[in-house]
């Protein structure tokens, strides 16, 4: 019998690779991974669209590569901009038939500024009508430096849906890593590794679950994590398809159970072995007396979302109530990186007029706390990819407090923008309903001056505002007090008769040739 032997890795490359898996929404990134890893992710996306960043690992060849999927949708943007941070390539994957959009230049922004190598994915290949060379030079000039066209950037045709090309792929993504030289890195000492928190959910079973990428050293199930709050021992160990593992290494994402708290997304965590070294290093932490990470720290630029709340609070701080309106909001969502990006898409609705105050907000489903307190705010009450349990559903129906919720972000936020412009003051005009020319004018024995006119358009009615036309320049402002015809008083004359306009308060310059325009008041 033939010896059994383990596939050979033919590529010198000293840990697993980390790749960013990036571009505009809807261009087939979680379809491209479902075709990696031979499984079928994008059926359980609410819309399509990949709302959180997901991590996922395979084996090609004898060499482990991680993914992380995040999002294209425009308001997910911190998810990809950490997603950067942390990789060691980006695949950029842009649709062949529809070539270079915003998020895919963010992407490669993004990719630039974390000094990251790009490799772009052609997709959709199989879709007819498609034009590769003119998509290369939108690549081009969007920055990338191509192979075909003398520079580094490696291009590869693939198809997801045929699955075509996904091999080629891979092997590109190896020899970008091996070209990388890719190394392993030592915990700080008295640690056993570092992390990177990618995600951060409240799992209704679970309790707060981490999805983290290893960064230094290794994770053991059963050691400790010390984090901004605290201190937590590790219970579980979880990789993406739900098995339980004793230890993760370098480069792997893996969801950590048993933290107690829902930790914030793009934040480090350190390992250590054991409680007394945990509480000794939390300890000193918290007193400011050592930083949380040593080996690795990142100096971070604030995420748009906070100078946009500061912004905010500046304008809200500059005028008085009386000047500006607000909807005030809170904000439940399943994860932090989605309390991110709702966050972000409100507080860019606001305008000089009508702002949006997020009173309140946090993870996990929305509770009778959250109605209690947006009924004492006025607020409306908002959640995203979150329950309703049906007591909280029955006290804010009672309490006659709104609870919305959502699943799609966009819709979120497209019934928030109508609802800020309703809320926004009207805009007024003026909308013309008739119009008489003035024939001659009539002085009578009281001073009154009578208006002998042809009705030329619509139907001119006792009452209606007016004013007075002379050759496209708006003159007084009045309204009609008698209409009269053949010496009859009426209510109404309509286009084609004569008739006599008496209207207050009285204009002494009206001169044959002017016209009176009848208009209403329209909100716009």
């Amino acid at each position: 019998m033939a010896d059994k032997k383990k596939k050979q890795n033919k590529y010198d490359i000293k840990r697993t690779p980390i790749v960013a898996v990036m571009g505009h929404v809807d261009h087939g990134k979680t379809s491209l991974l479902d075709a990696i890893r031979g499984t079928d992710v994008t059926s359980g996306e609410i819309g399509g669209i990949t709302q959180n960043t997901r991590a996922h690992q395979i084996d090609y060849q004898g060499q482990k590569i991680s993914f992380i999927d995040t999002p294209g949708h425009e308001a997910f943007s911190s998810m990809r901009s950490r997603g950067a941070k942390v990789t060691d390539i980006v695949l950029l994957v842009v649709a062949a038939d529809d070539g270079v959009q915003p998020q895919t230049k963010e992407s490669i922004a993004f990719a630039k500024e974390s000094n990251v190598p790009i490799i772009v994915a052609i997709n959709k290949i199989d879709i007819p009508g498609k034009n590769l060379n003119k998509l290369k030079q939108e690549l081009s000039s969007a920055g990338l430096e191509i192979e075909e066209y003398g520079g580094s950037v490696i291009v590869n045709e693939v198809s997801a849906i045929k699955k075509a090309g996904i091999n080629e792929l891979l092997e590109s993504i190896l020899a970008t890593a091996e070209l990388q030289e890719i190394q392993k890195v030592d915990a700080p000492q008295g640690m056993q590794g570092t992390a990177f928190i990618l995600e951060s959910v409240l799992d209704k079973a679970l309790g707060p679950v981490s999805l983290v990428l290893v960064k230094s050293g290794e994770i053991k199930q059963g050691s400790y994590v010390i984090h901004e709050q605290g201190y937590s021992k590790i219970r579980t160990l979880m990789n993406e398809n739900g098995e339980q593992l004793a230890t993760a290494e370098q480069g792997d994402p893996i969801n950590i159970i048993g933290i107690d708290n829902v930790l914030p997304t793009g934040s480090y965590i350190n390992i250590v072995a054991d409680e007394k070294t945990a509480k000794q290093l939390s300890k000193e932490i918290q007193l400011g007396e050592r930083d949380l990470l040593e080996a690795e720290k990142e100096s971070e630029e604030p995420v748009e979302e906070n100078d946009l709340a500061f912004l905010a609070d500046l304008l809200a701080d500059a005028k008085t109530e009386d000047e500006i309106k607000f909807l005030n909001v809170v904000l439940k969502t399943d994860s932090q990186g989605t309390l991110e990006a709702a966050t972000h898409e409100l507080v860019n609705l606001n305008d000089e007029e009508v702002q949006i105050k997020v009173i309140d907000s946090g993870v996990g489903p929305i509770t009778e706390r959250d109605v209690q307190t947006a009924k004492a705010a006025r607020a409306v009450v908002l959640g995203f990819q979150v329950d309703v349990p049906k007591k909280v559903s029955d006290l804010a129906q009672k309490d006659r407090v709104l609870v919305r919720s959502y699943d799609i972000i966009y819709e979120m936020v497209d019934e928030i923008a109508d609802a800020m412009n309703s809320m926004a003051d009207p805009i007024l005009e003026k909308v013309e309903v008739a119009r008489a020319r003035v024939k001659q004018v009539f002085v009578l024995s009281n001073k009154s001056i009578v208006a002998g006119c042809e009705v030329v358009k619509g139907t001119v009615v006792k009452g209606y505002r007016i004013f007075i036309d002379r050759e496209g320049t708006e003159m007084a402002d009045a309204k009609i007090t008698q209409l009269r015809q053949n010496k009859n008083e009426v209510k109404e004359v309509k286009k084609g008769q004569d008739c006599g306009i008496l209207f207050e308060p009285s204009y002494a310059d009206l001169a044959a040739g002017d016209e009176i325009v009848c208009y209403k008041i329209e909100k716009i």
